[in-house]
């Protein structure tokens, strides 16, 4: 058990996104005489060139009231409605589909547990995002203050999220946390003490000894404390997603704005992200090692993009994570709790969602944690990536053939849970009893079912006789809505659009 009642000093142990996310949490979570001090050393930097969030990260500004406007201001973000694949079916120029950020309105029909209106789109074979409010603005790449508008008045059914500049961002947090009483300790910590039960004591900054009462290990790749003191057992997704290399760099803005999508672009053995900030893109190509050096992938992206890049360091990683997070008083976060790769921007919503809990069963406790709710909250984070690494699974479950790595990569080992649900969806579109295991002990997760329709419908995941059945069978009135919303179908679609078959 965790008695927090007579704490004195909470540390969050590294700073970036994470570390000052986290110490803002806790700021507000605890009194203003519980000290909440954040440990990270100038010398060493954060990773990231440009990140984008989920829809929770809108949600943690406003649970941890911090003004959007001013980090938009801060952090030369700009507005994220989704994401767009380029080249993961076809590899060919024309080849696209989207995952945006739908919710609200016609997004959210349901009946019988399924989203007949996507079902109707399945089975007349038209892309789920005709049926979004909004969409025009993100395919014709309107101006981020025309996006802003549509959101004010209510004129689009995507919601918003945000792309922004992660040192700028580390910075901007790192501000609001000392405005609140956050202290900051410019430092490297040389070990961590821990008492026979394994619990953090002190930690040792050169000829000083810092007691604690808990820590939050922040320290991104390091993992210093949870993998390299207490060498947690690790859970590798190697089996099943391939790539472990990036290499990130930053290139000019190729449209007239800052675009509405995170852009994914296939390569030759991988992919690579584009992330429009205000005055410029963050980019990386992220790759399997296994298939093309690191020379090799450099000149992928300067033959790709046309010119010459300045490359910053190449990451190597293992995607997985801890299959503990939180030991007695100590926790990992962020980076030193897990990674996959950045497709889909988990990273961040990964973080934060456990975050969120982390408070959650603090604040439930009043500052009394037993050991069974440590045990479950480790049970709900690794279901919670397990629910990730699902997901980004069914990117690479598409059709492309045309290199050994796009063959390999649809040949990689599919997790149990993702391959049943897959048969299913051969007799029936996605529904919430899906995915609803991959959030438990009160967590919420960080895909929802809508997410899940988004990537599986383009890549043809979805039979379609089976969502037309489906439409089929619902009640006459029913069948009647969804007749009336193919026939409000946006002009994208042309004035000429005729459903391809009957749907009663």
């Amino acid at each position: 058990m965790l008695n927090f009642r007579n704490a004195k000093r909470f540390v969050v142990l590294g700073g970036g996104t994470a570390g000052w996310f986290a110490a803002i949490a806790m700021r507000r979570l605890f009194s203003p005489n519980i000290e909440v001090r954040v440990i990270e050393s100038s010398k060493i930097g954060i990773v990231g060139v440009g990140e984008g969030g989920l829809l929770n990260l809108a949600h943690a500004f406003e649970r941890y009231q911090i003004p959007v406007d001013r980090f938009m201001a801060e952090t030369d973000a700009t507005y994220k409605w989704g994401f767009c694949y380029e080249g993961w079916r076809t590899g060919k120029e024309d080849d696209r589909y989207f995952h945006l950020f739908a919710g609200g309105g016609k997004a959210e029909w349901t009946e019988y547990g399924f989203l007949p209106g996507f079902s109707a789109l399945i089975a007349q074979q038209l892309p789920l995002p005709s049926y979004i409010r909004g969409f025009q603005a993100v395919a014709h790449n309107a101006p981020q203050q025309e996006a802003k508008q549509m959101v004010a008045e209510g004129r689009t059914d995507i919601q918003t999220s945000y792309h922004f500049d992660s040192y700028k961002t580390a910075n901007f947090l790192k501000t609001i946390a000392l405005e609140r009483g956050v202290i900051h300790q410019d430092a490297i910590v040389d070990r961590v003490e821990l008492d026979e039960a394994g619990n953090a004591t002190a930690l040792i900054i050169g000829e000083e000894s810092l007691p604690v009462d808990f820590v939050i290990d922040a320290s991104g790749f390091a993992r210093k404390i949870v993998g390299n003191t207490l060498n947690a057992e690790w859970v590798s997704f190697k089996e099943h997603l391939l790539m472990d290399s990036a290499i990130p760099f930053y290139m000019p803005h190729p449209f007239e704005n800052p675009i509405l999508v995170t852009r994914a672009l296939a390569m030759n053995a991988g992919w690579m992200w584009q992330i429009p900030l205000v005055g410029r893109v963050g980019a990386g190509y992220v790759y399997s090692s296994k298939h093309i050096s690191d020379e090799q992938a450099l000149a992928e992206i300067e033959q790709k993009l046309g010119y010459k890049i300045e490359p910053h360091k190449t990451l190597k990683f293992d995607p997985g994570c801890f299959k503990e997070v939180w030991h007695g008083n100590i926790m990992a976060l962020g980076l030193s709790s897990g990674f996959v790769e950045p497709l889909e921007a988990t990273s961040i919503g990964q973080m934060l969602e456990q975050l969120r809990n982390f408070e959650r069963v603090l604040r439930a406790g009043q500052g009394i944690v037993s050991e069974k709710s440590i045990k479950e909250f480790n049970q709900a984070n690794l279901r919670s990536w397990e629910g990730i690494r699902d997901f980004l699974r069914m990117h690479y479950d598409c059709p492309r053939r045309d290199n050994p790595f796009w063959c390999d990569v649809a040949a990689s080992a599919m997790p149990d849970d993702y391959r049943e649900i897959k048969q299913c969806w051969q007799e029936r579109t996605p529904r919430m009893l899906d995915i609803e295991n991959y959030a438990i002990n009160g967590w919420s997760g960080v895909f929802h079912v809508i997410n899940w329709m988004f990537v599986a419908a383009p890549l043809g995941l979805i039979s379609e006789q089976a969502a037309q059945k489906e439409v089929a069978a619902l009640p006459q009135a029913s069948k009647e809505k969804v007749v009336q919303l193919l026939q409000e179908l946006p002009s994208l679609l042309g004035p000429d659009w005729r459903p391809r078959s009957s749907l009663k």
